[in-house]
């Protein structure tokens, strides 16, 4: 049997649903500015400007060739674990600066999930 906790909000005295950390209506507030915050970084200058280089196709033959050179996770690798790479990572953000973007000592390959939560860091925390 699952085990019910208080909702993380503060002052709330609410169950938290099951699985997460907060009752309904804080997780439906949480969401919601998830939301807003991940559309306010698509809007960046930087945003915009690193769509531009990930869409130039010099950058997607590029891209498929590091990825055939490097064919396994970096982060997955370091936890003994093999997992296909499936992104290439820029190890310093390039925040849409074209000269970092094509700096190969930069890139690393990752899987999509490992590339996905460094990616959520660096945009959410950084």
């Amino acid at each position: 049997m699952a085990r019910l906790k208080i909702c993380a909000a503060s002052g709330c005295e609410e169950f938290a649903l099951p699985g997460l950390s907060h009752c309904e209506q804080h997780e439906a507030d949480r969401q919601e500015k998830l939301k807003v915050r991940r559309a306010k970084a698509q809007t960046s200058e930087a945003a915009i400007a690193a769509r531009v280089l990930y869409a130039d196709p010099k950058w997607k033959a590029a891209r498929i060739a590091y990825l055939r050179q490097h064919p396994l996770c970096v982060d997955c690798g370091e936890l003994g674990v093999i997992e296909a790479a499936t992104d290439v990572d820029h190890i310093i953000p390039h925040k849409g600066d074209p000269k970092l973007f094509w700096v190969r000592s930069n890139w690393q390959a990752l899987c999509h999930r490992c590339h996905s939560r460094k990616t959520a860091r660096e945009v959410f925390q950084g």
